[in-house]
C-alpha cells in the first residue's frame, strides 16, 4: 500500500511538471530579462552584442518532457544556460573554461 502511495505521489508530480513546463517563448523573455540586468537594466535587443561580447548568438531550447533547458552561446561560450520546471527559472553562467 506505501508503494502505491508513493507511486502515485511521484505520478502526480511528474504531471504537474510536466503540464507546467515554460515554452521556448518563456525561456526568451526570462533569458533577455536576466541578460538585461547583468548589462544594468538596458534593453537587451539594443544592446545583446555588447553583452555576450560580439558574434552571432545561437539561441537553443530543449524539451525533456518534464523540464526544459534554454542555452545562449556566443562561438563556443555559454553566455547563459536555464532549466525551466512549474513555471520557474533556473539561470546560471557556466564557468568560463
Amino acid at each position: 500500500m506505501r508503494m502505491l502511495l508513493i507511486l502515485l505521489m511521484a505520478a502526480a508530480l511528474a504531471a504537474g511538471g510536466f503540464l507546467t513546463r515554460p515554452d521556448e517563448a518563456a525561456h526568451r523573455a526570462n533569458a533577455d530579462k536576466v541578460l538585461g540586468e547583468r548589462r544594468g537594466g538596458f534593453d537587451v535587443g539594443d544592446l545583446i552584442d555588447d553583452v555576450l561580447g560580439g558574434g552571432a548568438t545561437e539561441r537553443k531550447f530543449e524539451d525533456m518532457f518534464v523540464a526544459t533547458r534554454y542555452t545562449v552561446r556566443t562561438g563556443e561560450t555559454t553566455a547563459l544556460e536555464c532549466l525551466g520546471l512549474f513555471g520557474q527559472f533556473l539561470c546560471s553562467q557556466p564557468d568560463a573554461k
